[in-house]
């Protein structure tokens, strides 16, 4: 019976492995399954795995957190490893102390007792200290690295218009705004705690496996170390990629978020029409994928967190006091009895000591074989932010992926491919030419084979067709927003155009930024353009109640709630008046606007010389324009003079 703890220890251990086989076979079974019903796809290597695309990626990356040798971030990262190197040292003396303390105890020896605590608590105060300023450089580490990669995307991203591009054109990250924030900021913080999770177990290998090697000779340390390696080499095998689980489960968040932005984004509509039911079917299971995924990742961590616990603490316990018994029991056990005679005070001491010099020891190679699951951890938000950094440098580069639509007559699957964003040319000039220029949509999709027409100052132009024809294409085309993928397109510089749609964007500002945006106040100053000249701008679009009603120019609101459909479209063509363009692209942009207002603003507009491209179905509208651009929906169109008096 004295062997039945032990028997049952080991059956509990050898079911637990038996389980884990066979979930094991089982989820292979199950994705075999899966890959019977649809078609094989080959695993991608850097998706999320330990492989040498992390590693060329994780390079990248920090030529860009760390820009140079003599950065802060190279500063930092010294004081951490000194400040390291000091903290063990410092375990090593207190370790010291430890044993001298059980010693005097045992030896019944007060003063020395009293001697050895006060040293104690003396080296309190720098430990507290190094351990309190270790964990505030890993913070301000992570937000270093953070700092410099978010200023980085950010001089891509908000460059001229690619983040119009990142969500409009390419199709390959459908939440940008979680990538540049939450999936930087895990990054960041990952990459700063794996330097101190790598770094201080290879400090304490080294330096408490000198002083165990100086206590015990060699073997100690070298049986310790080879326990480890065969445990790591067993959970390296066990163990799944949590990497690529990481990167899956920040996807399924991605998903579930952007499903609350499209409900608050789409709020009113949804409403009319009573897509709650729907929307909150499609919400909560977005949930539950990530809910399931996070389950299925909390299961794995389970199973190998048992054989953490069996190799790495249970088995390092076993190994430990077979390493403590080697001054007593090993080869030279008579000359350290001898050197520490009949004193068992003595004993003690090398006991206390070398145990706790070992648990460290055990603890530092411990957290090296564990740390595996730490760097899949980083590979997978690697593989996240390695993501938006290859869509914006191709965007940059004039390039975009997404699905093209098949236009051949047989048909076929849509394919995505990469796509240049400038198959045509641009020349600069003070009129605007479409020479032979398709209307494409991103995706492939043709509107119009080729167009041709040309706008001089003066020529107000309206367009009209139904809808999908191709009038709002034409100006994204025109404003690089689409690719110009054939042809000539002639235009003045974009500063001297100036687009106003049917909603207009209000920023969070005063009453003033919403007038002169996108420039700032200073920017304002400098065009010689006063508060005044502001009031009768408002005055002009009917709206100078308004610096009464707000409180003044720089009084700050929610304008997107306190004003009102008009108002917001009188705002806008407010804006049009400050910047005075050559031309303006006015897209339905006074469709809540009365007709007598509207006369004033159109009127106004042709006074400043502003010439006019319009989309509109009004009617009230055809007077104020001298061509017409028609677009029949079937990839026709036409361009000529406007006959008043058959639109009258």
């Amino acid at each position: 019976m004295a062997g039945s703890p032990q028997r049952k220890a080991l059956s509990v251990s050898i079911l637990c492995l038996v389980l884990y086989l066979i979930k094991i076979k089982l989820s292979k079974n199950k994705s075999k399954a899966s890959t019977d019903a649809k078609p094989a796809k080959k695993e991608k290597k850097g998706a999320g795995n330990v492989d040498s695309v992390f590693f060329k990626r994780i390079k990248a990356l920090l030529k860009i957190v760390i820009p140079s040798w003599k950065s802060k971030e190279v500063f930092n990262l010294s004081l951490l490893t000194f400040l390291l190197v000091v903290r063990t040292f410092l375990s090593i003396y207190i370790t010291g102390i430890n044993g001298h303390i059980v010693k005097a105890i045992v030896k019944r020896d007060y003063a020395d007792f009293l001697s050895r605590i006060t040293s104690l608590a003396a080296m309190a105060v720098p430990a507290s200290f190094v351990n309190s300023y270790l964990e505030y450089l890993n913070k301000i580490l992570a937000l270093d690295f953070r700092t410099n990669l978010t200023n980085y995307f950010h001089e891509s991203y908000l460059k001229e218009k690619i983040f119009y591009q990142v969500s409009n054109l390419d199709s390959r990250v459908a939440n940008p705004d979680q990538r540049l924030t939450q999936d930087i900021d895990k990054w960041a913080t990952s990459l700063s705690n794996l330097y101190s999770n790598i770094s201080k177990p290879i400090l304490d290998v080294l330096l408490f496996g000198q002083k165990l090697s100086e206590l015990l000779g060699y073997g100690g340390p070298i049986l310790c170390g080879l326990w480890y390696v065969i445990a790591g080499s067993m959970l390296r095998f066990l163990s799944p990629s949590f990497g690529k689980l990481t990167a899956i489960e920040q996807r399924h968040e991605g998903t579930y978020r952007a499903c609350h932005t499209d409900l608050l984004h789409h709020s009113e509509e949804i409403a009319f029409y009573r897509g709650f039911e729907w929307e909150k079917t499609r919400i909560n299971s977005s949930f539950d994928d990530l809910i399931q995924h996070s389950k299925h990742v909390l299961i794995r961590k389970m199973f190998i967190g048992c054989f953490d616990s069996m190799l790495v603490k249970y088995g390092a316990v076993l190994i430990g006091f077979a390493i403590l018994g080697i001054p007593v029991f090993g080869s030279n056990r008579d000359a350290y009895l001898k050197r520490v005679g009949t004193d068992s005070s003595a004993i003690t001491r090398d006991y206390i000591r070398n145990s706790s010099l070992l648990i460290n020891l055990a603890k530092a190679v411990g957290r090296l074989v564990i740390c595996y699951k730490e760097i899949q951890s980083l590979a997978g938000y690697t593989s996240l932010v390695d993501e938006i950094k290859v869509v914006l440098d191709d965007l940059n580069a004039g390039r975009y992926d997404r699905i093209q639509v098949n236009q051949d007559k047989d048909g076929g699957s849509n394919k995505k491919s990469s796509v240049g964003l400038a198959r045509g040319e641009y020349v600069g000039s003070e009129s605007i030419k479409f020479e032979d220029v398709p209307i494409v949509s991103p995706n492939g999709d043709i509107l119009v084979e080729k167009i041709s027409f040309e706008i001089t100052r003066g020529m107000n132009v309206l367009i009209s067709g139904p809808n999908g024809c191709g009038k709002s294409s034409l100006f994204r085309i025109l404003g690089s927003l689409w690719p110009l993928f054939g042809g000539k397109l002639h235009r003045p510089d974009l500063d001297k155009m100036f687009y106003i749609p049917q909603r207009p964007y209000l920023p969070a500002g005063t009453l003033r930024d919403q007038i002169i945006y996108p420039h700032s106040k200073l920017q304002m100053l400098r065009r010689k353009i006063k508060d005044e000249d502001i009031n009768k701008i408002l005055d002009k679009v009917q709206l100078g109640y308004l610096i009464e009603r707000e409180g003044g120019l720089n009084s700050e609101n929610d304008w997107n709630d306190i004003l009102s459909g008009g108002e917001k479209q009188r705002i806008a063509m407010a804006r049009l008046f400050y910047h005075q363009p050559q031309f303006a692209i006015l897209d339905e942009c006074t469709s809540a606007v009365s007709l007598d207002i509207e006369a004033i603003l159109y009127n106004h507009s042709k006074e400043l010389g502003i010439t006019l491209f319009t989309v509109s179905h009004r009617q009230s509208l055809f007077k104020f324009h001298d061509y017409i651009l028609k677009f029949d929906g079937q990839g026709g169109w036409n361009f000529g003079k406007m006959n008043h008096e058959e639109h009258h």
